[in-house]
């Protein structure tokens, strides 16, 4: 009795297996990259958070502010959000709010001493190999970071 031929069987397990490594390779790296915009953008809401509570502003060469509080906290979320956050990606949407707390009552979106202030980044993440964008229909993907905190008692006049 003669053999069936299956040399054509080794070609497909191949393909077949390498599809599906490929796939979860592909699933890995996107992944890896929107977790790592997921955690720049929290520490940037938290180094930004940081820095509002002490009620500062970035100071200039002269000794005074250079930018208002709003603008420096704005400032600082961009230079910790490596490069995710700036002025010139439209897309990104960041929004500080005030809850009157102190007794200055939210004077600007910064807020005063004793105010509660939300910072929220809203981060819209393109996944970026061709493998996994299709299991994922309502592109951009959405991720949200927020931090909310209690300003420190400052002096008013330095909001």
């Amino acid at each position: 009795m003669k053999k069936k031929s299956d040399s054509g069987q080794a070609m497909v397990e191949i393909a077949i297996s390498l599809s599906i490594f490929l796939l979860l390779a592909m699933g890995t790296i996107d992944f890896a990259f929107m977790f790592n915009h997921k955690l720049t953008l929290q520490n940037a809401v938290r180094q930004a958070g940081r820095y509002a509570i002490t009620g500062q502003c970035i100071v200039g060469s002269n000794g005074t502010c250079s930018l208002t509080r709003f603008q420096s906290i704005i400032s600082i979320l961009e230079n910790a959000s490596t490069g995710l956050i700036n002025s010139s990606n439209e897309a990104t949407d960041v929004l500080i709010t005030c809850v009157p707390g102190g007794p200055g009552g939210c004077p600007n979106q910064a807020g005063g001493p004793g105010d509660l202030v939300t910072i929220q980044v809203t981060y819209p993440h393109n996944f970026i190999t061709p493998l996994i964008a299709p299991f994922f229909r309502n592109q951009p993907l959405t991720i949200n970071v927020s931090t909310t905190f209690t300003n420190e008692p400052f002096p008013p006049g330095s909001s």
